[in-house]
């Protein structure tokens, strides 16, 4: 039945011979909407951040509040209400195609004006923020005086979290690989091993890093055991932070080896190599390509982490930034650690980027 009446509708079209009415393109009414409401919400904050950083009265209030800001997310916004009206214009005249063109400009012009909008309000109201009240925000965490004094001190003591960090992370890579392999030794005979590895890496990563730092630096030298009760107390940090990242590491190199075909390791066994020789020729330089940006990762924790030395009383950068911030009943000097973490993870974080985009890369073969 349903069959017959599709048949006759469309010989009906046929017979009539007008073709169907081609649908409007879609609506930018919604973009229009967003862009213009949280464009006039940005010129609000624009103009509170001005009237908080400027004196009343002053032309640049008015136009760094309000004239600036308008002409800045009005341009994006007026193109995409022009093309808009243009799709309108182009469909009444039955030019159907440069309406549907005119109407997909409306929608990128609008969705550029909202993410140019949205990030001058979130800065905006950043800056709002920082310096309503007066400033107290800005004087109490933003204080350049006080940054400047500190900042010496402070950048000598961030070299005790570099000796560290680095020293903690070579430990850690080596152990972690120790431990990858003895979890993925064959043959029931290396079941204790493979036992043995795993209890140390599930223990060792639910341990917080404080706590093992803590139990490491105070602890051992009440033991009073010959040369482990000796140390430094730097070098105990550095044992408990790689206690707790080799662990992490080690599933790192367990999940880069268990990522190469086996097939792999039978050819290279099949020409004659040692399990050893497979090992160290054909699974590490293939597991250290497919690891290496995880492995960074981890990194920047560990170099995070060392802050936490602070509760056995070495002095890093944290704890001078402490000691300023105590004299002065001001905490612009933490800021100012905060400032030198970034500086030293974030061309870090942009070469994780790049190594994961250039592995993405060869895998698919480009």
């Amino acid at each position: 039945m349903n069959i017959q009446a599709s048949g006759r509708t469309a010989a009906g079209l046929a017979l009539d011979g007008r073709a169907p009415e081609p649908a409007r393109p879609l609506s930018t009414n919604g973009y229009l909407s967003g862009a213009a409401v949280l464009a006039l919400l940005t010129i609000v904050l624009c103009y509170g951040l001005a009237g908080a950083t400027l004196p009343a009265g002053q032309p640049l209030r008015v136009l760094l509040g309000i004239v600036l800001p308008a002409a800045v997310v009005g341009g994006p916004l007026l193109v995409a209400f022009r093309r808009s009206k243009l799709s309108d214009q182009e469909w009444e005249t039955g030019d159907h195609v440069s309406a549907r063109v005119s109407a997909a400009r409306s929608r990128n012009a609008s969705i550029a004006s909202l993410g140019l909008t949205g990030f001058i309000a979130v800065v905006s109201l950043a800056g709002l923020l920082v310096f309503t009240n007066d400033g107290a925000v800005q004087k109490t965490f933003f204080n350049g005086g006080f940054m400047a004094k500190s900042a010496v001190d402070i950048g000598r003591a961030l070299l005790i979290n570099v000796e560290i960090a680095v020293g903690a992370q070579f430990l850690a890579m080596v152990f972690g690989l120790v431990l990858a392999i003895g979890r993925l030794l064959p043959g029931t005979g290396f079941w204790p091993v493979r036992a043995l590895s795993i209890a140390y890496i599930d223990v060792f990563r639910g341990i917080p890093s404080v706590v093992l730092i803590y139990l490491v630096c105070f602890g051992l030298p009440l033991t009073e055991v010959p040369i482990l009760s000796e140390g430094d107390p730097i070098v105990y940090a550095i044992v408990a932070l790689a206690l707790t990242y080799s662990a992490y590491n080690a599933e790192l190199y367990r999940a880069g080896i268990e990522s190469i075909n086996k097939s792999q390791t039978s050819a290279a066994l099949s020409m004659g190599l040692s399990q050893p020789d497979v090992l160290r020729f054909v699974i590490l330089p293939q597991m250290s390509r497919n690891i290496a940006a995880p492995m960074l990762s981890t990194f920047i924790g560990l170099q995070k982490d060392t802050a936490l030395v602070i509760v056995v009383g070495i002095i890093d950068a944290f704890s001078q930034a402490k000691i300023y911030s105590a004299n002065d009943f001001n905490l612009s000097a933490v800021t100012a650690v905060c400032f030198l973490f970034v500086l030293i993870t974030i061309p870090q974080t942009r070469l994780v980027d790049y190594l994961l985009a250039r592995s993405s890369t060869r895998k698919r073969g480009i």
